[in-house]
């Protein structure tokens, strides 16, 4: 494959660049100061200069671009709620910015300076996942978006596996210490209920043939209602999956599988990890499956906390970064699905044309598994739910569950 941006190195230059954005805003006073927290590599950091350079075009004014990076959604709230610090724009998971929206943690979006959702700015459907947390689309600004599934390599697993399509894989004896699980909770969580519920959600699809009405209703439950009944029933699924797995893991699962330094053949991947590591050199031996039983469709997005101390400026990043300009430069980055429409129907078109030859000496199959997976077809989101917040005492009550799995009793 001949698209690549070698992981270390950008881990490198992150870090570069994080000390030298500190010493920058050190005596800069903080109404020219744009605080940023958001997931780690989940931006072209050039955006940071382009975006001082744009801003004081746009308005006359300077500004420093302070960037944080978190590794999870339970981390960065912490900051918000607990410490109240002054970040200006976050980047939550749809379930943790509904959250942040119902416990008054965050602003709305100034439309006479960004337009929070124009029909014609963001992919088909996004508005459709946003609606049930952000009805009127006044909080919440969508910037990627995906499914979680299985990832595999074909080294070790047949390319397009039926073992792979269904979640049982990562309970299976045949891939006894290969497997990786997400050291998610919500994602753990959730795919334990789907997949310990597999028989009744055959039943109702028939035999996952008919992805209907009832389904659906049932799938939906699995991310929106929950009791301290099925939290006992997901951990003894998950205590269950134990023994067969190499280990949990966050971010340095797939990297390992990348450098071929791990035993691992397989895991729980979100999407937008597995299309990065598809993109290196050495990646094109990756099959990424979202599982027959049913799955997760996912929306990152930009919140401004009500403790920022610089509303407009991250008001003028929210209109800068979805600008299709900008936007291509951070897909050509990221190289996720971003919610910018113009610039993903624009990268389908070359995927699907190949002048670049990105999918040149690929196997059999995997160009078309590729595109699936970068835009999920109606078929495959059907089966795939929108995560929503549980409240305070359910996330408490799932927080300890995940203590005694990754305990082990």
């Amino acid at each position: 494959m001949k698209k690549s941006r070698r992981i270390l190195s950008v881990l490198t230059a992150s870090a570069i660049a994080v000390t030298s954005a500190s010493m920058a805003v050190a005596c800069t006073p903080r109404s020219e100061i744009l605080r940023i927290y958001n997931w780690g590599d989940y931006m072209d950091e050039s955006l940071k200069s382009e975006f001082e350079k744009w801003y004081a075009q746009e308005t006359g004014k300077n500004i420093k671009v302070q960037y944080n990076t978190f590794d999870t959604n339970e981390d960065m709230i912490t900051h918000i709620e607990v410490r109240h610090e002054d970040y200006d724009l976050v980047c939550p998971s749809d379930y943790m910015a509904e959250r942040m929206i119902k416990d008054g943690l965050v602003q709305k979006v100034n439309t006479e300076i960004f337009d929070t959702f124009d029909a014609d700015l963001f992919y088909d459907g996004l508005a459709e996942m946003i609606s049930p947390f952000d009805k009127n689309n006044e909080y919440f600004v969508p910037y990627i978006w995906g499914t979680f599934g299985i990832m595999y390599d074909v080294n070790k697993i047949d390319a397009g596996s039926d073992a792979m399509k269904s979640w049982s894989a990562l309970w299976s004896q045949d891939y006894n210490k290969h497997i990786l699980m997400k050291d998610s909770v919500r994602d753990a969580y959730s795919v334990a209920r789907i997949y310990g519920n597999r028989d009744k959600l055959s039943e109702l699809s028939d035999g996952f043939t008919d992805y209907n009405e009832a389904y659906r209703a049932e799938l939906v439950k699995y991310f929106s209602e929950i009791d301290q009944t099925l939290v006992n029933e997901a951990k003894t699924t998950l205590l269950q999956q134990r023994p067969v797995l190499l280990k949990y893991e966050v971010d340095d699962g797939k990297n390992d599988m990348l450098a071929g330094t791990t035993e691992a053949w397989l895991g729980l991947f979100w999407s937008c990890d597995s299309g990065l590591i598809m993109q290196e050199d050495g990646g094109d031996h990756f099959y990424y499956e979202v599982p027959k039983e049913g799955s997760n469709v996912w929306v990152d997005g930009w919140l401004i906390p009500a403790y920022s101390a610089n509303p407009d400026a991250a008001n003028y990043f929210l209109k800068f970064i979805n600008m299709h300009e900008y936007a291509r430069i951070n897909y050509d980055y990221l190289g996720n699905t971003l919610a910018v429409k113009s610039v993903m129907d624009e990268v389908k078109a070359e995927l699907e044309s190949d002048e670049d030859g990105f999918f040149a000496d690929t196997y059999d199959g995997f160009k078309q598994m590729y595109i699936d997976m970068m835009f999920p077809s109606e078929s495959v989101l059907a089966r795939c739910g929108v995560m929503r917040d549980f409240g305070k005492a359910m996330n408490t009550a799932l927080d300890s569950m995940w203590i005694d799995v990754r305990a082990g009793h």
